[in-house]
């Protein structure tokens, strides 16, 4: 995969080179033939070449104009010999692929190539007595190539992704789960297990191999009946030391069943992450609600709300209908909400859209959440809600980094069309995948209301205290920070949108092979809560690295520094909340998580409200260092209360 990924690139960039040279050459030509028919036609009005005036000005602006160029010179004399060069083009496929090593390897380290120029001789009476020369600009060659370099990277990268999310799911459909499943038989068989063991339901090797230990265990169980029903009370005691009264096979579902149709629906969703703001800026209205300023952050805001305001009810739902009906029914949703942004004339159309798509949004996301967590055992739950976590980020990768350059190539409504298309899919996986045992069993409990488990984890002070200082500030960052600010910033800064993209990517991409170790780190260390501490302090510190750092590349390192710290929240995060809410025994699980994400939602709200409420006022670079500020001081309040707490707790004890 790697091979073929390496060669796609070389290729691309080998015949975007191809073409790109000729297109920017046949333009200097066009603009030094303009030069020449100028100066010529001012000849032949009688003034000499050596009188003519403002030429100098008149190719400066040229340049300004046409930014292929780098000069345009005017001389006097005929054209030198050999001025006209240009450069040959590769004419087999090796030195194709090797031309296309050395433009990647140019494109990575900056340097200049392919440097080429057009020139036109100066005709008065018969005689040459001038020439003009246009020289392409190779600074802007370089900076093509390295957009088509870093596009090719990054959809190869997405595909990558998708192909391992696919990999990962029929590789655990058809591999994993049947052999583990006869891993689980074989090892309860040998401690003298004689119940019926789980099995897959498609007919394969291993399937076969537990029908048959089922069917040997089948007939030891009809001896046991028989036997009791001679009158032989002897065999209860074998029946209940070799588990042959247990004829309820466990169900076999697993987290995979969740994993693909939550992947594809989570990358329709993040398309527009990346030019959100500049979408709501393009089609802003003086009739909107508010002030321009206000509106950009507005449907992210809005979007968040609808959440915190839906999820507490999403998860009741979800325990009284079942995952795979609740992740179905989120996409009628869903699917409205794009449609209306693709069909959207107004900012206020946009945020209705978007909040729209909320509604759908949380149903799906704890729906799939809840599925996930009711698999899980107390021992590997970090682990699962570090893959829960991943699929999202992996999601979200793929999804900003080619929703930027869909909205370069395409536009911004174009791609909520590939949204509508990516959310169908998804239902139609959910639905072939996802279990229906699934949420049924608690399905009959009559679940906790969302006021009664609200005020059940109030009075919760260390659940309280983790939402407020930890979940709150987190969301305000990745909502205000990563969503807002540094989209508006990077514009301002004249990055393109596909270069938007890609940074607004890196985030995502650190997170994804960080979170499963610093997951693994955790349940090591047994500290979820002391680690979601430390990274909250440190997330703030990172955002001090803007200021005075003007540059696109400072807002890159910082992204990507914020990634590795967010790692090291997300799944502690959850597991360390789980774990402050099973202090209160009539709080269940479903419920805990809708209250968590309802409370973090508060954080998503506020975050881009905040931010551009300080954007009215302050810098950008002024603005993260006091995001910053603020953040860690909060953190730190939350170390104090945490360690003092503890003592008082030892203390007590």
């Amino acid at each position: 995969m790697l091979v073929a990924a390496a060669l796609s690139i070389l290729t691309t960039i080998t015949q975007y080179e191809n073409q790109l040279q000729p297109f920017i050459l046949a333009k200097t030509e066009s603009v030094a033939l303009k030069v020449r028919n100028d100066i010529e036609y001012a000849l032949s009005i009688g003034v000499p070449f050596d009188k003519l005036r403002g030429v100098d000005k008149f190719v400066s602006d040229l340049t300004e104009v046409h930014p292929e160029l780098s000069l345009i010179e005017v001389q006097p004399g005929p054209m030198p010999v050999g001025a006209d060069g240009t450069a040959a083009e590769p004419d087999t496929f090796a030195a194709s692929l090797l031309h296309g090593s050395n433009a990647v390897l140019a494109i990575v380290s900056g340097q200049t190539y392919g440097a080429t120029q057009a020139t036109a001789e100066i005709m008065y009476e018969g005689q040459a007595v001038g020439h003009v020369i246009a020289h392409t600009d190779p600074a802007y060659v370089v900076a093509q190539m390295q957009s088509v370099f870093f596009d090719s990277v990054v959809i190869l990268m997405a595909v990558t992704l998708v192909a391992v999310e696919i990999v990962v799911v029929l590789t655990g459909f058809s591999i994993t789960e049947p052999l583990r499943k006869v891993e689980r038989a074989i090892r309860l068989r040998a401690l003298g297990d004689l119940g019926l063991y789980e099995n897959s339901a498609r007919d394969t090797l291993p399937k076969r191999f537990i029908d048959g230990l089922n069917a040997m265990n089948d007939a030891l169980a009809d001896q046991v009946a028989a036997l009791r029903q001679a009158g032989v009370r002897m065999v209860d005691h074998l029946a209940e030391r070799y588990y042959l009264d247990r004829r309820v096979v466990p169900s076999e579902a697993t987290i995979i069943d969740a994993r693909i149709p939550l992947f594809v629906f989570c990358v329709a969703e993040e398309l527009q992450k990346s030019f959100l703001p500049l979408f709501v800026a393009e089609y802003y209205q003086p009739t909107d609600f508010f002030e321009k300023s206000i509106m950009v952050g507005l449907p992210i805001s809005c979007f968040m709300f609808v959440i915190a305001a839906i999820t507490p009810f999403a998860g009741g739902l979800v325990d009284r209908f079942g995952n795979r009906r609740l992740f179905l029914v989120g996409l009628l949703p869903a699917l409205a909400g794009y449609v209306g942004c693709y069909l959207a004339r107004s900012a206020d159309d946009i945020v209705i859209a978007r909040s729209i798509t909320a509604l759908g949004y949380a149903i799906i996301t704890i729906s799939a959440q809840s599925y996930i967590a009711a698999i899980l055992t107390k021992e590997n739950r970090a682990k699962g809600m570090a893959i829960f976590v991943g699929v999202l980020m992996a999601a979200t990768m793929c999804g900003t980094a080619i929703g930027g350059i869909l909205a370069d190539w395409l536009g911004y409504k174009q791609v909520f069309l590939v949204s509508i298309g990516l959310a169908s899919l998804a239902g139609v996986l959910g639905f072939a995948m996802l279990s229906r045992d699934v949420g049924a069993a608690t399905a009959a409990k009559k679940p906790a209301g969302a006021g009664s488990a609200i005020g059940t984890l109030m009075r919760n002070s260390r659940f309280v205290l983790i939402v407020l200082f930890c979940a709150i500030p987190a969301k305000i960052i990745l909502t205000g920070f990563l969503y807002l600010f540094v989209p508006i910033y990077l514009a301002s800064l004249e990055a393109s949108q596909s270069e938007i993209g890609r940074i607004m990517m890196l985030y995502s991409l650190i997170i994804i092979p960080i979170s499963p170790v610093a997951s693994h780190f955790a349940d090591r260390l047994n500290r979820n809560l002391a680690i979601v501490i430390g990274a909250t302090i440190m997330s703030g510190i990172v955002l001090m690295g803007l200021y005075q750092s003007a540059t696109v590349a400072a807002v890159l390192a910082v992204v990507a520094a914020l990634g590795v710290v967010h790692a090291f929240i997300k799944a502690p995060l959850i597991v360390a909340a789980m774990e402050a809410a099973e202090q209160s025994p009539d709080i269940t699980r479903t419920s805990a998580l809708s209250l968590l994400r309802t409370s973090e939602r508060i954080g998503s709200v506020a975050g881009p409200v905040l931010v551009a409420a300080m954007l009215v006022r302050l810098d950008y670079q002024t603005t993260a260092a006091l995001l910053g500020l603020g953040i860690s001081a909060i953190g730190l309040v939350m170390a104090l209360i945490s360690i003092f707490g503890s003592k008082a707790e030892v203390a007590d004890a």
